[in-house]
């Protein structure tokens, strides 16, 4: 476990707790992706401006990494024969364990889901939901602790990606607290997501428009884009008083040789979101872990603290996963990063207002100190919106 120096409640999660009205949360997206306000905060001070002028924080021949996963409908309502709604919530793949080839499944899939309203949905008992030509059988494997294994089956020819696309719905975070309309399927998605797999939207992109993609196109600002499948626990509130005892989530990433190969030449480097940050220090200390002879292709929680380093430099470490000559590094990690940790890998980060009490303000913190706390008091008192279809951020990492 970590070693910290000795400090009364040094690592109290209460340090990060404030108080989040509900008039901050808007339950829906601007009508103009761009046009959400911008906070700029550098060595202390901070500005306030429109994200649509984002490319001015960005030198030319910079470097954006955005996370290009999908969100998939990965909820599912159904009803059992006595007409009791049974809903679906799909976390992650069993059979098979990827998520790409889950996507591409036809015929039947395997998946752990957490389910509502299904007290009495018996283990072996299958429901149906039709629409359409289309028919998706649902029968529960598994019943006890908070998830259960669910088997899924269909007649047609599509693969189970499209018999989401057409009977699922976009599983929008609880504290919007509505159900997802036909917009969501548009709104809730990065203009630029590819590969289908989250749960929960990278929602520091969700304010990129294609003229602020151009924009930077056209200053030589390089885009490359990383993958990291978001999963449910990115909603995980800590609960342990003591933040090193949370378990962390594990997610999926995925990032080419030649992503990697342009970041050990970029000399400014901006992370979209917390899932890139998290995606690109993990590839660090995953190249740290394959030197010291693992062998498996894990992050694990803790791996920063306790993990000797043995790399000078993040483009090190990068240029030693380019040695295995590999086409794409694909892992699993669960890396979490606290206030104690120093990034590594980028020079500023792109982010919305986050939940107190999360592992996401612990990162923040991370990133700039304590003075999360007066970047979080300037959004409050210059009405900032919050969360998801919230404002956004643009934090210069402290040095």
């Amino acid at each position: 476990m970590l070693t910290f120096v000795p400090m009364i409640d040094a690592t109290s999660i209460k340090h990060f707790d404030y108080h989040l009205p509900d008039d901050r949360i808007p339950h829906y997206p601007l009508e103009k992706r761009d046009e959400a306000k911008l906070l700029i905060y550098s060595n202390g001070s901070i500005q306030d401006r429109k994200f649509k002028d984002v490319s001015d924080q960005i030198p030319k021949g910079g470097t954006l990494i955005l996370n290009n996963t999908r969100v998939i409908n990965a909820r599912i309502f159904l009803n059992r024969e006595s007409g009791a709604r049974v809903q679906l919530f799909l976390l992650n793949p069993l059979q098979p364990t990827s998520m790409e080839l889950a996507m591409a499944a036809k015929n039947e899939s395997v998946w752990n889901a957490l389910v509502g309203g299904g007290k009495r949905w018996k283990v072996g008992e299958r429901l149906i939901l039709n629409q359409g030509e289309m028919s998706l059988k649902a029968e529960r494997m598994t019943k006890g602790g908070e998830t259960s294994e669910v088997s899924f089956s269909w007649d047609t020819d599509q693969t189970f990606g499209e018999v989401l696309e057409a009977l699922g719905k976009i599983p929008l975070p609880p504290y919007m607290q509505r159900e997802a309309e036909e917009s969501d399927e548009f709104r809730y998605q990065t203009t630029y997501a590819e590969v289908n797999g989250s749960v929960a939207a990278p929602t520091a992109g969700l304010h990129f428009s294609q003229k602020v993609l151009s924009n930077l196109e056209n200053k030589n600002v390089s885009i490359e884009k990383v993958t990291l499948h978001v999963g449910a626990g990115t909603f995980k509130p800590v609960s342990n008083v003591d933040y090193t005892k949370h378990p962390m989530h594990a997610e999926y990433i995925e990032v080419y040789a030649e992503t990697i190969s342009a970041l050990t030449k970029s000399t400014f480097k901006v992370a979209v979101g917390t899932t890139s940050l998290r995606t690109l220090e993990s590839l660090y200390w995953l190249a740290v872990s394959l030197k010291a002879g693992r062998k498996e292709f894990v992050v694990k929680q803790w791996d920063p603290y306790e993990l000797k380093d043995s790399f000078d430099s993040y483009n090190e470490a990068m240029e030693f996963l380019l040695q295995l000559n590999l086409d794409r590094i694909s892992a699993v990690t669960a890396i979490m990063i606290t206030p104690e940790y120093s990034i590594k890998s980028i020079d500023a980060l792109i982010t919305n207002f986050h939940l107190p009490k999360s592992t996401l303000l612990l990162l923040v913190s991370s990133a700039i100190g304590d003075d999360w706390r007066k970047v979080y008091e300037h959004a409050m008192s210059q009405q900032y919106r919050f969360l998801s279809f919230g404002d956004s951020s643009f934090l210069k990492i402290r040095k």
